[in-house]
């Protein structure tokens, strides 16, 4: 006899997935600006952070949005401004702990930028999941 899963653990189950892979696209184009930007273009990191995480912002919204989370809520503003309170949330918590790598704990910056996305990713879907995009049943 096979594993019964209920229904919301699969649905569930399948919005972390889909969160996952658009994170993985997030972080590939991200990563990939702010190394490029660091390493080719000798731009600051704390520079390069904010650019390549308001790339994956952008991205991520409307992937979120549409596939990940199936949103059927018709006010994309209240969505976007929540999106932003979020997202904002989550880049000044990750962002602090990227200067506090890099300058305190001497990290190099390349490691602390992927840690410090790692913290953003897994506080991002919470507050996706559980504000921006929160259906009558969450």
């Amino acid at each position: 006899m096979g594993l019964l899963i209920p229904q919301a653990w699969r649905e569930e189950a399948g919005r972390i997935i889909r969160y996952t892979l658009v994170g993985l696209l997030n972080m590939v184009s991200g990563l990939g600006t702010i190394y490029l930007l660091q390493n080719e273009f000798a731009c600051d990191y704390r520079i390069a952070n904010i650019i390549g995480y308001t790339l994956g912002i952008i991205n991520g919204f409307f992937l979120n949005r549409t596939w990940t989370f199936k949103s059927t809520d018709k006010n994309l503003s209240r969505q976007g401004l929540l999106f932003l309170l979020s997202v904002g949330v989550c880049w000044g918590m990750q962002f602090l702990a990227l200067i506090v790598m890099v300058e305190f704990l001497g990290i190099s910056e390349d490691i602390a930028q992927g840690l410090g996305m790692v913290l953003y990713t897994g506080l991002n879907f919470l507050g996706n999941r559980f504000l921006v995009f929160r259906t009558k049943d969450t």
